[in-house]
C-alpha cells in the first residue's frame, strides 16, 4: 500500500480535464477523483491513469495543521476521471517523481458535496478493480482529437 494525501472537493470545483464528468457519484458505490500527475499519467488530457480506480482506506491522520484527519481504516473506492495538476495547486499537487510540501508523491481530490472518510486524510491506497457501475458510467475516455 502506498500513502497519499486526500482533499475533498465540491464537484463543481475542478473542471474536467480528461474527458469524463466530474460529478460525485458515491452512491453508486464510488466516488470520481482529481489525481497528480504521478496517478494522472502524462498529458493534461487522457492520461494513462484516467479511468483507473482506487481503494483508499484513512489511516486518521492529517498532513500537521491540515485537517482532523478521518476515521481509522475507513475506505472508498475512487476513479481517477481528472488531473489535478502541479499548477495552481503547488503545495497539493506534484509533478511526476516530486513530491507536494507535505512529503506524499501522491494527491487525490475526491469529488464530493460533504465529507466521504474525514478532513483531509493521510490514506494508504490500493489499484481495484472498477466496480461495473464505474466501467459502465465512465467506459472511456472522450479524448479531444
Amino acid at each position: 500500500m502506498k500513502s497519499f494525501h486526500l482533499l475533498l472537493l465540491a464537484a463543481s470545483s475542478v473542471a474536467a480535464q480528461s474527458g469524463q464528468a466530474t460529478t460525485t457519484t458515491g452512491g453508486n458505490g464510488f466516488y470520481t477523483a482529481a489525481g497528480s500527475a504521478a496517478l494522472f499519467g502524462s498529458g493534461t488530457w487522457c492520461g494513462s491513469g484516467c479511468g483507473k480506480c482506487y481503494n483508499l482506506t484513512s489511516t486518521g491522520n492529517a498532513p500537521s495543521g491540515q485537517g482532523t484527519g478521518g476515521d481509522s481504516g475507513a475506505s472508498i473506492v475512487v476513479m481517477v476521471t481528472n488531473l489535478c495538476p502541479y499548477a495552481g495547486n503547488e503545495a497539493w499537487c506534484p509533478n511526476s517523481g516530486a513530491s507536494n510540501e507535505y512529503g506524499y508523491q501522491y494527491h487525490f481530490d475526491i469529488m464530493a458535496q460533504s465529507p466521504v472518510i474525514g478532513d483531509n486524510p493521510i490514506v494508504n491506497f490500493a489499484e481495484v478493480s472498477c466496480p461495473s457501475a464505474a466501467s459502465s458510467d465512465f467506459a472511456q475516455c472522450q479524448c479531444a482529437s
